[in-house]
């Protein structure tokens, strides 16, 4: 028999329920068996999809339809605030994705692989996304938003941009000064990022809220190695560039305090 809740675990997945809903849908699924399978097929999909699809850059000229098509859409809910708006938006949008796809030659398949891509990512993708993110941070130059090394400092900085308390700790004396903190995105979802210098690498640390993902244990992507975990309702990937056994001893030493 299928769960009365499987419905609400796929708004869950599409990222259509508020955060009152969410918590009660993640207790839901980390004890039913049917919509914990559900999210595993869903995320190995997305898998699939990301690795295999093929992508195209849109041309200038369906770039220009999409933001003229969306002005008027939100435009139309605007100015017709009656029981019509939300109809006549509705319209507004489908002639846009209508005429967007159509543009493109896009079939309705691609455009619902398109949409599926959104789900959350397996293990394997999640580590090249939190590769990506530190990598791209590296690149640009931003690593750090909030420059301090005293976590009564960088503690309360991230409340107000992030949904989670992430544990925050110097470890200087074990050779990993923390250096401060920014904000980016792991699976859709807003991560805390802690960054501590070790010697001439630089340690990032992810912490994000757990959403029922499959997380990898170690990896390597592009030169870097990754260590994630689980800690409660709260998900913790590590990434530097720094060797293993220092990398391992950085993580026990995040693992071993309390959060």
């Amino acid at each position: 028999m299928s769960c009365p809740e499987l419905l609400q675990t796929q708004s869950f997945i599409d990222g259509e329920v508020d955060a009152a809903q969410a918590e009660a849908v993640e207790r839901h699924i980390s004890e039913c068996a049917e919509c914990q399978a559900f999210c595993a097929d869903a995320a190995a999909l997305s898998d699939t999809i990301r690795t295999s699809a093929t992508r195209h850059a849109a041309p200038p000229e369906l770039r220009e339809r999409i933001a003229a098509a969306l002005e008027a859409a939100d435009s139309a809910d605007i100015v017709r605030p009656d029981w019509r708006a939300a109809s006549d938006a509705r319209a507004s949008r489908r002639s846009f994705w209508m005429g967007a796809l159509g543009g493109a030659g896009v079939t309705g398949l691609a455009a619902s692989l398109a949409i599926l891509t959104v789900l959350p990512p397996s293990a394997t993708t999640l580590a090249d996304q939190v590769t990506d993110a530190h990598t791209r941070a590296l690149m640009s130059g931003r690593t750090i938003a909030v420059v301090s090394s005293d976590h009564h400092t960088v503690k309360p900085w991230f409340a107000g941009r992030i949904d989670i308390s992430p544990p925050v700790q110097d470890f200087a004396a074990e050779g990993f000064k923390l250096t401060g903190g920014r904000v980016d995105k792991v699976a859709g979802v807003a991560a805390a990022v802690l960054t501590y210098q070790h010697g001439r690498h630089e340690v990032d640390l992810f912490v994000w809220a757990d959403r029922g993902s499959t997380l990898p244990t170690n990896a390597v992507r592009h030169g870097y190695h990754l260590m994630f975990w689980r800690s409660g309702d709260l998900n913790f990937a590590a990434v530097s560039d720094t060797a293993v056994p220092e990398l391992a001893n950085f993580v026990q030493l995040v693992r071993s305090e309390p959060e």
